[in-house]
């Protein structure tokens, strides 16, 4: 992720078991709201959303979009202050299902298409977050081993 260009910006818009639920369905629902909020943000800067949570059996990409005849593949990452650093949530492992995916995509268009992988942080609450594009987050391996 060296070559990655940031944009950050700033807004401000039981039992255990029980416990457990509720910050899943939480974090769920933040999930939703951020990829809302970075749907929102791209079309504001002049991106086309082709597809919003975009499946090929068990692999998914959050935002596929378009700008200047680039496909961007957009994996939309948020969470609370204080928490993991959403950039880190995407390991390898996850990239290699993007990847994969984006593959997938792009065999299916008609016409050939630059591409990139972007990663889209949000970290704060519905009310108060701080969001940040990392344009180019990383590239495919060439070898295909990652």
């Amino acid at each position: 992720m060296m070559n990655a260009s940031v944009e950050t910006e700033y807004t401000n818009n039981r039992s255990v078991h029980a416990q457990r639920v509720a910050i899943g369905k939480e974090n769920l629902d933040w999930g939703h709201v951020a990829e809302q909020i970075a749907a929102d943000y791209f079309v504001k800067k002049g991106y086309t959303v082709r597809e919003r949570n975009w499946k090929c059996g068990k692999l998914e990409i959050d935002l596929i979009l378009e700008k200047d005849r680039t496909i961007i593949f957009v994996e939309v990452k948020a969470r609370k202050q204080g928490t993991q650093d959403p950039i880190d949530a995407v390991g390898r492992e996850k990239r290699q299902r993007i990847i994969r995916a984006a593959d997938t995509y792009l065999r299916s268009l008609n016409m050939l298409y630059q591409y990139r992988f972007d990663i889209f942080a949000i970290i704060g609450n519905r009310e108060d977050y701080r969001l940040s594009h990392y344009a180019d987050a990383y590239m495919p391996p060439v070898n295909g081993r990652g």
